[in-house]
């Protein structure tokens, strides 16, 4: 059986007694598994507060993109070979495009085009871009608060970009590849990641609570464990006299030891129907149960 234990080493080198604290693995993971339907009740409950939270306080946003294709040459400009020198001239353009998509200039051409209501400060907060995979392609997209504003931005950058590009980069040029569209769903917040995120959170707090309940739960379970902890002898147990034979102990002790969760008083009950029973009448004579037990 797997243990963890903590040892006093100073008082095992003296050959003083050993005070440390044994701890059963195995027990405490039964404890936990008979408790699991606590633990999962808990964890769906934080998930549904989670869920509930990011509906609320959360407000959705859309994203809405396109993707344009980088060259290094004038589009009036025709060519029938496309060396590697191109293309790498072509991948370091899109680096500077990446960056001259958000400034001032296009973005200023943009709220005219679409007549904007934001201004050049907040657009370029909502805009941003991406390279795909180290290529000539580039995305531009844009998030706002509703799929109409997210793709009226997007459609308006796309229509000044192409322009205002070969004139701000000398020979080069950029064209549109595919075109914004609506679109069709929020892009955040993630509900589903949200709602397992409370899941797992709540039942990880769930588990920690148990687990420092059973540490600190000093009761003990039989007499082995008093003898492994105390380093004494048992000299005796209290029998259960009420105790049935169902093989669950018939100690006291074990009661409380099997489920921590029993209110004590029932062994205060047990207790006193015990010395009740044991009370002689008004005749002096001991009752039924006393008499059956001398008989025996």
């Amino acid at each position: 059986m797997k243990t963890m234990k903590t040892v006093n080493d100073k008082n095992e080198k003296k050959g003083g007694k050993n005070y440390g604290v044994e701890i059963n693995l195995i027990p405490m993971l039964l404890y936990l598994v008979k408790r699991i339907w606590i633990i999962l009740l808990v964890g769906i409950v934080a998930g549904a507060i989670a869920f509930s939270a990011t509906k609320i306080l959360i407000h959705p946003t859309y994203k809405c993109s396109f993707t344009a294709y980088v060259n290094n040459k004038k589009a009036s400009m025709t060519t029938d070979v496309v060396t590697q020198t191109d293309v790498n001239a072509a991948k370091q353009l899109v680096l500077t495009y990446s960056k001259i998509v958000r400034s001032n200039t296009i973005l200023s051409a943009a709220i005219e085009e679409k007549d904007l209501n934001y201004s050049v400060k907040q657009l370029k907060g909502m805009v941003g871009t991406e390279i795909q995979d180290e290529t000539e392609i580039i995305q531009v997209y844009a998030i706002a608060k509703s799929p109409d504003e997210a793709f009226d931005i997007a459609t308006a950058i796309a229509s000044v970009s192409p322009k205002y590009m070969s004139d701000i980069v000398e020979g080069s040029s950029m064209k549109i590849v595919e075109y914004p569209q609506v679109p069709d769903g929020p892009y955040a917040p993630n509900y589903v990641k949200y709602s397992l995120l409370g899941f797992v959170i709540g039942a990880l707090l769930m588990t920690v609570f148990l687990i420092i309940r059973y540490l600190s739960n000093d009761t003990v379970g039989d007499e082995n464990e008093v003898e492994n902890r105390f380093n004494v002898p048992v000299l005796g147990v209290i029998p259960d006299v009420n105790s049935t034979g169902n093989g669950k102990g018939g100690y006291y002790y074990s009661y409380y030891y099997q489920d921590p969760d029993r209110d004590r008083k029932d062994i205060a009950e047990q207790a006193e129907s015990v010395a009740q029973s044991a009370e002689p009448d008004n005749e002096g004579n001991l009752d039924a149960t006393q008499d059956e037990g001398e008989n025996a």
